[in-house]
């Protein structure tokens, strides 16, 4: 298997456990490469840091789920990994500048941190 797909099969585990806790030594483990040239590889790859990667997917996905005014902000905030509200809306204004409220009070266009496909090189 080569670097890239071992990456690409990471991407694919995170994405399909975006709500769950994620631990990168069982990351390394799924690409059959040790810990630290797993994240060397990751960061090179992805142009982030595995944990950076992680919170800017679990964001992403959070934008639709915040449009919807019937989904609480904690429920949202369970749903995606973050501990609390409180964790969720510091993650939140780091990445976008504004809270999740002021998005959902006036949704503006964020960018969305979408996977990338390292198949396509």
């Amino acid at each position: 298997m080569h670097a890239w797909e071992a990456i690409q099969k990471t991407l694919n585990h995170i994405e399909e456990h975006l709500g769950e806790e994620i631990h990168i030594e069982e990351l390394a483990e799924t690409a059959v490469l040790s810990l630290f040239y797993y994240q060397r590889l990751f960061t090179r790859l992805v142009k982030t840091s595995v944990r950076d990667y992680i919170k800017l997917r679990r964001l992403a996905k959070s934008l639709t789920m915040l449009r919807d005014k019937e989904n609480r902000i904690i429920d949202i905030a369970m749903e995606y990994g973050f501990g609390s509200h409180v964790t969720f809306t510091r993650a939140f204004k780091e990445t976008y500048g504004i809270t999740p409220s002021q998005y959902r009070d006036k949704p503006i266009g964020l960018q969305n941190f979408d996977k990338p496909d390292l198949l396509l090189g």
